[in-house]
């Protein structure tokens, strides 16, 4: 509603202006008094770009405002309608239904426009006799005792001050609820017993028959099995297909036929590396992509199949020295190994493959050895079918202060008892000659430095030999090892049977008998071998029935195999938990 007074609008339900304070006329302006001074319409006045002034134009709000007071006053003559037909009604015939006093309104189904000029008096204002009846209106039965249209209370009282609110006014609609009651407790009961009977059925039929089902047999897998293709190592694979079906693999480039399930082939470790030149991975992974064509013709992808190779080392065995460090008093050294047929070997740098073939892989190699330290030889071994192979072998020679040198034709092994030792070093130095000897020329010491003599091997095995050279305060000495073993015609028929007096002997007079290196034939079987470099081995020889063991050390050319019987003739060691120790120098059948 429209403050006469100040012009601003307020709600229809304030007694008074919200703004001025001024008192506003009842609702609908039609019943206001006629003293009352009616708000000057708004005009407003449009301004051009170039600041002038255009034809006025009535305020938007003040036609609004004309059209809610017609739509007020329409309603409430409505209404007064409305009333005097339900009064008539009664009148006719109609009884009470009820004897509670009941408010009735009634809601237009449709806006009512602005009046027109018939129905409108000179301010706008509808005339009493130009009421039009509504065309859509809800009817209500009648009653006897119709309630008045209550009074609305204002907001605000005189000094226009906000009343206190009352507890709970701001919530709307608000119900007694009650929070313990049978309705709030049975659907939630309801919803846990549902819940509950889902778990112990899910629990019964579905987690249960899962936990006791036996598990299924897998299908038919592809077997990977190592295996031997021409003397080299191999994989043979079996890949499972439906019977007669083709297979064919991608990376051999051949098919293959499944028979009883399986589709089976061997495939060497060489063919995945053979035409690499250098290869420095032990292993490798190997990957197969096969292809299956059905009797009908179908041809898909199976699975790939993966697996590991290893690439083995081009063979090299050491002969002499059979370790990679060792300390020799003489130069040249004589180094002796064994490779494959048909390897490349450098010894070096310098290629000695001619020499291979010659002796079925055997190469001897005679290494200068300055007295220096440390003296280096590579080896490097290459073989079709496997990678690389490389050795150093160190051989130390101590520093000399004097020059000391044995004759390069000398050997290491002896059969005879004496052994012709000759040498050179510095002329006019003295020699002295510390192990056994004989013979000793010293004739062209003094001029040109040789010197001969004749050493004497007191003992079946190794036997070192001891030179010493001074001149001027300095000295150098040199060591010469020698393997003396005689002749199976003269060392054999030393020897004594291992029976059980020679056995009992033998433990009872141990330290005896190896400072005479007493010889022994012991007949037996191999029960154990301890080590296999030098090869160590157990033997039975006591009688069928009892045990009388002996622990033997290989040095035979012969390499024994547990559970064969040998006839085996060995020299006195020692003794080893209780049991003879022996060297063996010659291996026959028994």
């Amino acid at each position: 509603m429209r403050c006469p007074q100040c012009g601003r609008w307020n709600r229809a339900t304030l007694p008074r202006c919200f703004f001025c304070g001024a008192e506003l006329p009842e609702e609908g302006n039609a019943h206001a008094p006629a003293d009352q001074p009616q708000p000057a319409a708004s005009i407003i006045y449009a301004v051009s770009d170039d600041g002038k002034e255009t034809a006025p134009r009535p305020d938007e709000k003040d036609t609004l405002a004309k059209e809610m007071q017609s739509f007020h006053v329409r309603r409430e003559r409505g209404e007064r309608e409305q009333q005097r037909i339900r009064q008539e009604g009664l009148q006719g015939g109609f009884g009470n239904t009820t004897t509670r006093s009941v408010r009735i309104e009634t809601e237009p189904t449709r806006r009512f426009g602005a009046p027109d000029e018939k129905e409108a008096d000179t301010q706008g204002n509808l005339r009493p006799d130009a009421i039009p009846a509504p065309r859509f209106s809800r009817t209500i039965p009648s009653y006897d005792d119709v309630e008045e249209p209550p009074e609305y209370q204002p907001l605000w009282s005189d000094d226009y001050r906000p009343r206190p609110r009352a507890r709970g006014m701001g919530k709307r609609n608000m119900r007694h609820v009650n929070v313990f009651g049978l309705r709030r407790f049975f659907p939630h009961l309801a919803l846990v017993l549902i819940v509950c009977a889902v778990f112990y059925c899910g629990y019964q039929f579905v987690l249960i028959p899962l936990m006791n089902r036996e598990p299924e047999e897998p299908g038919a897998q592809v077997e990977i099995i190592p295996s031997i293709l021409g003397d080299m190592a191999a994989h043979t694979v079996r890949i499972p297909a439906e019977e007669g079906a083709q297979i064919y693999i991608k990376e051999l480039r051949k098919s293959y036929i499944v028979t009883g399930g399986y589709a089976e082939l061997t495939v060497a470790d060489y063919t995945w590396y053979e035409l690499q030149s250098e290869i420095e991975n032990e292993t490798m992974e190997v990957t197969l992509t096969p292809y299956i064509k059905t009797s009908a013709g179908e041809q898909k992808l199976m699975d790939v199949i993966t697996y590991t190779i290893e690439i083995p080392l081009s063979p090299l065995v050491l002969v002499s020295p059979d370790t990679d460090y060792l300390e020799v008093s003489t130069s040249p050294y004589n180094i002796q190994f064994q490779v494959a047929q048909n390897s490349t070997v450098f010894i070096n740098g310098e290629d000695y493959s001619s020499y291979v073939n010659t002796r079925d892989g055997y190469i001897s190699y005679n290494a200068l050895v300055s007295p220096i330290g440390e003296n280096k030889i590579d080896i490097v071994v290459n073989c079709q079918y496997y990678r690389q192979n490389k050795k150093t072998i160190t051989l130390y020679r101590a520093p000399q202060d004097i020059p000391l040198e044995l004759s390069p034709t000398l050997g290491n092994t002896s059969a005879n008892e004496l052994m012709t030792i000759s040498g050179t070093t510095m002329p006019g130095a003295n020699l002295t000659i510390t192990t056994p000897y004989e013979e000793l020329n010293t004739s062209e010491l003094t001029s040109y430095g040789n010197f001969s003599f004749k050493a004497r091997f007191t003992k079946i095995g190794n036997n070192t030999i001891t030179i010493i050279a001074e001149k001027d305060g300095l000295s150098t000495e040199l060591n010469k090892t020698v393997y003396y073993v005689p002749y199976a015609s003269t060392y054999t028929p030393k020897a004594w049977p291992m029976d059980a007096t020679n056995y009992i002997e033998f433990l009872n007079n141990a330290n005896v008998r190896v400072a005479r290196t007493q010889i022994y034939v012991c007949k037996g079987v191999i029960t154990e071998i301890l080590s296999s470099k030098p090869q160590l081995a157990l033997m039975d020889t006591g009688p069928e029935g009892s045990e009388r063991l002996v622990l033997l050390e290989n040095m035979s050319r012969e390499t024994w195999e547990v559970g064969e019987r040998y006839r085996v003739y060995a020299d006195a060691y020692g003794i080893y938990d209780g049991k003879p120790r022996l060297v063996a120098r010659y291996t026959y059948d028994p």
